[in-house]
């Protein structure tokens, strides 16, 4: 059975989509699977930080920092592409993502427990540069 679909349309939230759209550009996931907001904390926060020559640094707070997979997600956290969107768009995000879940009956993924019903599809649409593409080798 196919995964449930998140679209983010660029029309709607043209910063927010364009930087989901260059993370899968980079072949980041579109597949993702759900874990909670509470997991979600230690993903943000290790998404955020980045290590130069030993030294842990924290990645500069130029607009609203937006992560991809989202922290959220089993995917999100270190290896997650980090831009920079208008604080609205992001707190958009938070919100299209809810009720998403919510419509789609997505649980939050625990070990053990089938992760069918917590996987689901992210999607830009109407991008400029059109769909995403794998990334060449």
């Amino acid at each position: 059975m196919p995964n449930p679909v998140l679209r983010i349309d660029w029309n709607d939230y043209a910063d927010l989509a364009d930087n989901i759209w260059q993370a899968q550009m980079t072949g980041r996931p579109r597949v993702l699977t759900y874990i909670g907001p509470n997991l979600g904390k230690a993903n943000r926060k290790e998404a955020m930080h980045f290590e130069l020559e030993g030294i842990r640094q924290e990645i500069m707070h130029l607009l609203s920092r937006d992560e991809y997979p989202f922290a959220c997600t089993l995917e999100g956290g270190g290896a997650s592409w980090v831009g920079h969107i208008p604080g609205g768009q992001n707190s958009a995000q938070g919100g299209l993502i809810a009720s998403f879940l919510r419509a789609e009956g997505i649980v939050a993924y625990t070990p053990g427990a089938d992760p069918e019903k917590s996987r689901f599809e992210v999607l830009v649409v109407n991008h400029p540069k059109g769909p995403v593409s794998p990334p060449k080798p």
